[in-house]
């Protein structure tokens, strides 16, 4: 795997072979609402020449619980900016308060991760399921 980016946060890895990026979350909190921005911003930089084709795999089992108000309209506006782009979503998490917070956020996006807690299981998923179809409306012979 190729690392795209790393900082505090996340550590970005593009597997070329199985066309998935990886977005490993760490330990550390963000210490301010700028920070959120700035490092997803970085971390959507950091994408930016993949083929949309490929899919993604949110690690955060590993990212500390917050849903403080600023917290959470903040990384929505991220969300939307990285998640978007790929044909494939699966996130990964530690605990069953981890699936329910991913469940709310995909309600909230109007969008379906598929959400795991064995990381192979969400590796077979993003390589077994075909991309989401397109949003354009089919044409017509």
């Amino acid at each position: 795997m190729r690392e795209l980016f790393t900082d505090a946060h996340f550590t970005v890895l593009a597997d070329d072979g199985a066309k998935v990026v990886h977005l490993v979350r760490s330990v550390a909190p963000f210490p301010s609402p700028a920070a959120i921005e700035d490092t997803f911003a970085r971390v959507a930089q950091s994408m930016l020449g993949l083929p949309s084709d490929w899919a993604l795999l949110v690690d955060s089992r590993r990212a500390p619980m917050r849903n403080d108000p600023e917290f959470e309209e903040r990384l929505a506006t991220a969300r939307a900016r990285i998640v978007a782009r790929f044909s494939r979503v699966a996130v990964l998490v530690s605990s069953a308060l981890g699936k329910l917070q991913v469940a709310r956020y995909g309600r909230e996006d109007q969008s379906s991760p598929r959400v795991f807690d064995d990381e192979a299981a969400a590796r077979a998923f993003l390589a077994s399921r075909p991309a989401r179809p397109s949003r354009r409306a089919p044409r017509r012979e």
